[in-house]
């Protein structure tokens, strides 16, 4: 079930509705607000070039956590031919 998702980003209010369970929709604007304030560090920029800057973070980290995944999927797929191949060699020494 939707239900109404209020908060405040950018000194702008925001209003949305998500059936996202809520401890997803914390978890994403923590880590927008984490991403904020590591750019804030650097100096204070814009508002609209803060936001730009975190939508190229965000997509940043997105890229990366894919290629990460990918690397993961292809090791562990290598591992999985490794296991079936010396399960079939145990099979025909035993059998």
């Amino acid at each position: 079930m939707a239900r109404e998702i209020t908060f405040e980003f950018l000194g702008q209010c925001f209003t949305f509705r998500s059936e996202l369970p809520e401890e997803d929709i914390k978890e994403v604007l923590d880590y927008l607000e984490k991403k904020k304030q590591e750019i804030e560090s650097y100096k204070k920029v814009p508002t609209y070039k803060l936001a730009i800057w975190l939508l190229l973070q965000v997509a940043y980290d997105y890229i990366q956590t894919k290629k990460e995944k990918e690397r993961l999927e292809s090791l562990l797929k290598g591992q999985i031919v490794k296991v079936e191949r010396f399960l079939r060699e145990q099979s025909l020494l035993l059998g």
